[in-house]
């Protein structure tokens, strides 16, 4: 069986809900790198432009949440294929970087269409992911710990100031 490819086109900017791009996702035996984005008008009607000009029906990899906005999933299986780690990633300038995009964070996707003979389906595969704009915090970062400030509370001292005790044992 063989699949009718369409013609690759790039994503309008869409928020990352989930992304498997630090290193492939391996779960249930087929390694891969994906990315689970919010579905905007915008790029519904570009899945919808794709699946049309294929001729298909059904497409794969989209969902709604529990708050039921709808979820589309890309992936890529190539690169873990050829034992890649982490998948590349553009900046907003075209220019590889080592951030990788998490929840929050908006991103543009380059994805190229298919029709899948076994069911007349479409699957969208993911070739490059270029992060646009950065919303995502670390916690542990400079800007705390992700749970905020409590007033009055416990301060830890600086290590660096802390006496030396001597321990009983």
């Amino acid at each position: 069986m063989a699949n009718n490819y369409g013609n690759s086109f790039i994503t309008e900017a869409a928020e990352v809900r989930w992304s498997h791009l630090m290193k492939p996702d391996d779960k249930f035996g087929n390694p891969h790198h994906s990315v689970t984005v919010v579905v905007t008008p915008e790029l519904q009607k570009q899945l919808d432009s794709s699946v049309t000009e294929l001729g298909g029906g059904k497409i794969n990899g989209m969902k709604a949440d529990e708050s039921g906005e709808t979820l589309i999933r890309f992936k890529n299986n190539l690169k873990a294929k050829e034992g890649i780690m982490r998948f590349p990633i553009l900046d907003s300038e075209d220019k590889e970087t080592n951030t990788v995009p998490f929840a929050s964070d908006k991103v543009r996707i380059r994805v190229t269409p298919a029709l899948l003979e076994r069911d007349g389906s479409v699957s969208f595969y993911m070739d490059k992911v270029q992060l646009v704009e950065r919303n995502w915090t670390p916690s542990g970062s400079n800007t705390g710990g992700g749970m905020g400030k409590v007033d009055g509370g416990y301060v830890a001292e600086d290590s660096a100031s802390e006496e030396t005790v001597e321990q009983p044992f």
